[in-house]
């Protein structure tokens, strides 16, 4: 009797066990990181008899956790990749809309700037024009300092929400070492695993994973270890490391990551943060807002230094009679270079190469020393593009290694600061140089009267440079005299003393169409020092039938202020292919860059798309082991208020059989 009594009673108290966690599961069907618990139940050690073995009943053995940590990775896993994404696509998405814009962006600031030349090309005297070029080049400066001012901006929210991540991950961090250290305490008090803090623990892991990758190792004590980036450790035991921001060791205006307890040496880890918001942060730090803002200085320096150059070349009439070779019209920020951290010497001398600024490549550079040769490496392909100990030269720079003495190393971002040091230099319309500082006639007679008698012209003359250029006060510099006995058929060249100094060989019967007269021109035969093509680049065309003894007169230009040969040469440069080596224009440039910025942007919205998907995929088959499921517990309360039930009355039969054996023996 007493067996019967004693299996009720394990019964009674176990299936109470039971209804108390199903009743605990529905509870927290609702609470977010919770497991479902089931109730272990095992019998009791059986009492040996000569007739056998007789049950002695049941025992909770454990409550544990439905879990699988494999399904729990999984969702901490994808957690951390659609946050990196999520965050990523919001940022570009904000830099596609800044750049795209109609209103905001560059595209309309060029256009207008170069609307602004076409009108001095049409009315050259007019001071109006003149200043309204002032102003469009303003305009054109304003708009770029205002989208490099957004990239500073959101460059700056960057590093404001890395600040905020580092706190929060810290915080966690340190949570989870506190709960390591409760749960291997009631683990060691109780020998059952506290399953409400183990929901707790993985709950906060999940909440790390969102920020940054994490990789878990357990112990065998029930402690976990979280690792982070190339396996640095985050939490160890019941300790746990800081993530603090640092200075960059290449760039101290870049905000770095380092690890390390308080008494430790801090250690840069930010090349290996992956996954998580702030891999998302440093992902669009690195791939889009850093490469954005050097792409825009880009085409700054290439607008402003081509524009300079042709314009060095024409004649302003701000020096009166006679005018001056005009100035650059834009200033630009110097390339950018950043000393290492452990450097001791001084910086090399970097500048943009302005004959070769087209070559401007879409890449940062770096400058350090091999042990004989300074070598120059273009960091976009880590191709070494120059070496030496002198003039590096490469990409559209100029580097300038010859002072410096001991091996540091340096990174040279060419156009970062381009559009910071940009601005219009001309502050009066007189300085615009429309005209071109050279000028075509005939040979005229005394009365004024043109003397040549054939229909042969020179136009399209213009030059590639300053150099040689005759003097203002040279009367007659060149004279090209038609020689029809000559053969073949030429124009002798004299200078102003009337020295021979080459010829261009003629024919009306083959040329008349037009030939051009340049530098390794096959019509040209040079004589005597310099000669003509020496002067400036000279560079001209020639077309017509001349008669014998006709002749063309080159010579500086005194009178520039209705000439607007030199405007209509900065016009064309709107269309010209002045960047990517000669293969896109300025608008095409910036057009490539909305467009890569557009592609980034549509990229990161379709793998967070989905990448969401795979994450819900991965919290459904979690929570098909780990959920609680209401349909289920409603059948395991039945289930066991049965059996609590049926056991209840095994110990009423029990009692009624024990008051029946009593009533036997006492009668």
């Amino acid at each position: 009797m007493g067996d019967l009594f004693h299996n009720s009673i394990s019964g009674l108290l176990a299936f109470q066990r039971a209804l108390n966690t199903t009743a605990h599961n529905i509870a927290n069907a609702n609470t977010e990181g919770y497991s479902r618990q089931r109730v272990e139940l095992g019998t009791l050690p059986a009492q040996g008899t000569g007739s056998g073995f007789i049950g002695s009943g049941v025992q909770v053995e454990s409550v544990r956790r439905v879990f699988s940590q494999a399904r729990e990775s999984a969702v901490q896993r994808n957690s951390a990749e659609l946050r990196r994404l999520s965050t990523f696509s919001e940022l570009a998405t904000r830099l596609d809309n800044l750049l795209a814009d109609q209103a905001a962006g560059l595209s309309p600031a060029l256009q207008d700037f170069f609307d602004a030349v076409q009108d001095v090309v049409n009315d050259p005297i007019s001071s109006t024009s003149r200043q309204m070029l002032l102003s469009a080049g303003e305009s054109l400066v304003a708009r770029l300092n205002f989208l490099d001012e957004r990239f500073s901006a959101l460059q700056g929210e960057v590093d404001s929400q890395m600040q905020i991540q580092v706190g929060e991950i810290n915080e966690i961090a340190a949570t989870i070492a506190e709960l390591n250290e409760a749960i291997v305490t009631a683990q060691g008090r109780f020998g059952q695993p506290p399953n409400d803090l183990l929901d707790r623990r993985d709950a906060l892991i999940l909440d790390l994973s969102e920020r940054v990758s994490t990789r878990v190792v357990a112990q065998d004590d029930g402690a976990v270890n979280v690792f982070i980036g190339n396996g640095q450790t985050l939490v160890a035991g019941f300790e746990s490391n800081e993530l603090r921001l640092i200075d960059g060791a290449n760039d101290p205006a870049r905000l770095d990551i380092a690890i390390g307890n308080p008494s430790a040496t801090d250690i840069n880890i930010t090349a290996s943060i992956q996954g998580g918001s702030l891999g998302g942060l440093l992902d669009a730090r690195r791939e889009l807002i850093g490469p954005a803002r050097d792409e825009l200085g880009r085409i700054a320096a290439s607008v402003a230094v081509a524009f300079n150059n042709q314009h060095n070349l024409g004649m302003d009439y701000d020096a009166g009679p006679g005018g001056a070779l005009g100035g650059d019209f834009f200033d630009i920020g110097a390339p950018q270079v950043i000393s290492h951290a452990g450097n001791a010497g001084a910086q090399p001398s970097v500048s943009f190469n302005t004959e070769k600024i087209g070559a401007l490549k879409d890449s940062n550079y770096r400058l350090r020393h091999d042990g004989s040769n300074w070598e120059l490496t273009r960091l976009a392909d880590g191709q070494v593009v120059d070496s030496g100990t002198g003039l590096l030269e490469a990409d559209g720079l100029s580097v300038d290694v010859s002072g410096l003495t001991t091996a540091d190393s340096f990174l040279i971002r060419p156009t970062r600061n381009a559009v910071d040091g940009m601005s219009v230099l001309l502050d009066r319309p007189s300085q615009v140089a429309a005209a071109s500082p050279l000028i075509v006639s005939e040979a005229s007679e005394a009365s004024g009267q043109a003397s040549n008698g054939g229909t042969a012209q020179i136009s399209n003359l213009s030059i590639t440079s300053t150099d040689n250029l005759p003097p203002a006060s040279t009367a007659v510099p060149f004279t090209l005299t038609y020689d029809a006995s000559a053969s073949p058929p030429e124009f002798k060249v004299t200078d102003a003393g009337g020295n021979a100094i080459g010829s261009i060989a003629y024919d009306p019967a083959t040329d008349a169409e037009g030939i051009v007269v340049e530098a390794g021109s096959s019509a040209w035969t040079p004589g005597g020092s310099p000669s003509l093509l020496e002067y400036g680049g000279m560079r001209f065309e020639i077309s017509g039938v001349p008669e014998n003894g006709d002749q063309f007169i080159i010579a500086r230009n005194e009178n520039g202020l209705g000439d607007n040969r030199n405007m209509l040469a900065l016009g064309e440069l709107a269309g010209d292919s002045i960047m990517e080596g000669g293969s896109a224009t300025l608008q095409e440039a910036y057009a490539g860059l909305v467009g890569k910025i557009g592609t980034l942007t549509r990229r990161s919205e379709i793998n967070r798309d989905a990448q969401k998907a795979v994450l819900d995929q991965a919290i459904a088959a979690n929570e098909a082991v780990s959920g609680v499921n209401l349909e289920e517990e409603a059948a395991n309360l039945l289930k066991f208020q049965k059996a609590f039930q049926a056991s209840a009355q095994a110990i009423a039969i029990a009692n009624t059989l024990f008051d029946s054996l009593l009533s036997a023996v006492r009668s």
